[in-house]
């Protein structure tokens, strides 16, 4: 199979720390990208939702919001992950 390079930059601690995740799953960097890329293929789309925030009365997106909705979305795509790594 010919394969290409996919290029990120990545914060340094960040990418460490996932790092000993995807020790544990037994998975390297280039697997998990792959997994990511499949799943974005099958979905035809990112596979989890992504959206803007509503807004405040002041016309602001509200922080605090973006971050629930961030860990929602991760509890709900958790079991998929957890398939996925098996």
């Amino acid at each position: 199979m010919k394969t290409v390079t996919v290029r990120a930059m990545i914060d340094p601690k960040k990418k460490e720390r996932v790092s000993k995740i995807l020790e544990r799953l037994g998975i390297n960097h280039s697997e998990a990208i792959n997994i990511y890329y499949s799943l974005i293929e099958e979905y035809k789309g990112l596979p989890f939702n992504i959206k803007l925030p509503e807004k405040d009365a002041a016309g602001e997106n509200i922080n605090k919001e973006v971050i629930d909705y961030l860990k929602e979305s991760i509890k709900s795509n958790y079991h998929l992950g957890e398939l996925l790594a098996k």
